[in-house]
């Protein structure tokens, strides 16, 4: 697929990254027992998919600027698009990778909300 393609869809989970970011940052400053409701963090728009996350699966995803967790099965359009690459399947969620292009937005936006 176009560098274009890969693009959009980079910029849409960087989009729910950033949603997700917020949702942590809440749930830290109050007690919280068991899992986490994230935002899916793949591409579709049009996705209100909730991924239950740990505090540590949670971090443990974002020790990689280029990884990402979606609803299993939500990651193939871009895997198929060449954005990204299927790491993982557990019972509760996905874990990707973003590629070429897509990978290099993903580990710039994620530089950025560091500074």
């Amino acid at each position: 697929m176009s560098a274009d393609t890969q693009r959009q869809i980079a910029e849409r989970q960087i989009a729910f990254r950033e949603l997700n970011e917020t949702i942590e940052a809440t749930a830290d400053s109050i007690p919280l027992a068991g899992l986490i409701p994230f935002t899916c963090e793949c591409p579709d728009p049009a996705c209100a998919e909730l991924v239950q996350l740990s505090f540590e699966e949670y971090e443990a995803v974002r020790q990689h600027p280029r990884r990402f967790f979606n609803v299993p099965g939500h990651e193939r359009g871009s895997v198929e698009a060449g954005a990204e690459v299927l790491l993982v399947v557990l019972h509760r969620f996905a874990v990707v990778e973003k590629i070429g292009v897509a990978g290099d937005l993903a580990a710039d936006a994620h530089e950025a909300l560091e500074d």
